[in-house]
Formats: structure tokens, sequence, C-alpha cells
């Protein structure tokens, strides 16, 4: 299972901190922080993202 970043699309994930309001992630790639993820074990889903990601914004 891989989490992906839902604003880049890459699966540079990590986990910032755990409790009781549940697990906060931050993306390496980028500036997301948050609990929304994406789970999957799809690759074609993460490079789906990605290029959605570059025709958005320009940025890799």
């Amino acid at each position: 299972m891989v989490l992906i970043c839902p604003q880049c699309g890459k699966a540079a994930l990590y986990l910032e901190t755990g409790g009781v309001m549940g697990d906060i992630y931050r993306c390496k790639n980028c500036t997301y922080i948050g609990n929304f993820v994406i789970e999957s074990d799809d690759e074609e889903l993460s490079n789906e993202l990605r290029e959605g990601h570059r025709a958005e914004t320009g940025k890799f």
C-alpha cells in the first residue's frame, strides 16, 4: 500500500504527527499538510495524478 499526496500526486508522504484527532501527513515534494491521503497499490493512479498536477500548475 502506497500513500499518495492528493495535491501533487507523488508518493512522498510521511507521518508528521498522530493522536486523538488522527494522523497528519506532510508531503516532501510540495506544501501539502493534512489528514486526507490517497491509499493505492496502483502505480498508474499515481502517474495520472502527477500528470494532472503538471497540466494544472506547470510544475513537476
